[in-house]
């Protein structure tokens, strides 16, 4: 049996009006974004018929991108107060859905899934953004009772920075490359997004440690986070990034 089809996209850069992608019933689409030629003020909603064709080509593009893979949310270990915010839901024919937000953070292949977009609406939204697309990033952060650590790789610049002792790390490609396969062995792609995965039997004693982890290489991405509790594998994990670094990493 057909599903009902959604496909909605919403872009919002403060203080700018939000760009809003939407399919309705009928096949029939709402465009709201930025006038082609910048003249200060905003369209309203544009609607345009979508072809049967062009949706099918649009699903079809989504499974190419693996789009289903994606994670829930893109969103920065650090808070980050302003800048661009993106939401996207998708429910296609079959009745698989996928429903994601970000801020100020992307999947890798999120310009093509945007493009994807506004050739199926005959749109433009996006244009003149610059979406800072990564693809080898690991982020780690930990606070505790006495203390607390931030690790931070992109590509090839690193820093430790432990109770605001500050240590610049130069990265191995070599070493780099051999991670990343210590990586796939340990099933860190396979991790959970909140630790506790489920409900304990017992409440976590007060003052431990609270930690976060965004680790992404090109096509794979992981945002996961815990309070007392770790994936099975985290000392390996952290024995791997030590290694890694050439700085012994505490947690």
């Amino acid at each position: 049996m057909k599903k009902k089809e959604v496909i909605f996209y919403n872009s919002n850069s403060f203080p700018q009006m939000p760009e809003i992608l939407e399919l309705k019933e009928n096949n029939k689409g709402t465009i709201h974004q930025k006038p082609s030629a910048d003249l200060g003020e905003w369209r309203e909603d544009n609607e345009v018929l979508l072809t049967d064709r062009k949706i099918l080509n649009f699903w079809k593009k989504m499974d190419e991108l693996n789009v289903w893979n994606w994670q829930k949310n893109y969103n920065p270990i650090h808070d980050v107060n302003d800048g661009h915010s993106w939401e996207l839901k998708l429910r296609n024919r079959e009745g698989k859905v996928k429903i994601v937000n970000g801020h100020e953070e992307y999947p890798h292949n999120f310009k093509k899934v945007l493009n994807a977009l506004n050739n199926l609406f005959g749109s433009e939204v996006g244009k003149g953004e610059s979406f800072k697309i990564e693809n080898e990033v690991i982020e780690l952060s930990a606070q505790y009772d006495f203390g607390e650590i931030h690790v931070s790789i992109e590509n090839n610049r690193s820093f430790v920075n432990e109770q605001g002792k500050f240590t610049e790390v130069r990265i191995d490609e070599f070493k780099k490359q051999n991670f990343w396969k210590k990586i796939d062995e340990l099933g860190v792609w396979n991790w959970h997004s909140k630790y506790p995965h489920k409900e304990p039997k017992y409440q976590p004693p007060t003052c431990q440690v609270n930690w976060k982890l965004k680790i992404i290489n090109h096509d794979k991405a992981k945002y996961c986070s815990g309070y007392y509790f770790f994936p099975r594998n985290f000392k390996k994990f952290i024995k791997e990034l030590s290694d890694l670094m050439g700085v012994e990493i505490k947690i």
